[in-house]
């Protein structure tokens, strides 16, 4: 799987994950927060993938 379908399904995800933790815990959240938390979530897959790989020393391609 390629970098690109990679983030597809992590900004489907973030997206998806975003708007069912706004609507379950604050009920009348407007969408631009969804839409920032979803960014957020995006953002910290990508830095934990960083960190984990930095860690490890190499460069995983899996």
């Amino acid at each position: 799987m390629g970098s690109f379908e990679i983030f597809v399904i992590r900004a489907l995800l973030s997206g998806l994950f975003a708007f069912f933790l706004c609507r379950f815990f604050f009920k009348q959240t407007p969408a631009p927060k969804v839409v920032g938390l979803a960014v957020l979530m995006l953002g910290l897959a990508y830095l934990l993938e960083y960190v984990r790989k930095r860690n490890q020393g190499g460069s995983d391609e899996s």
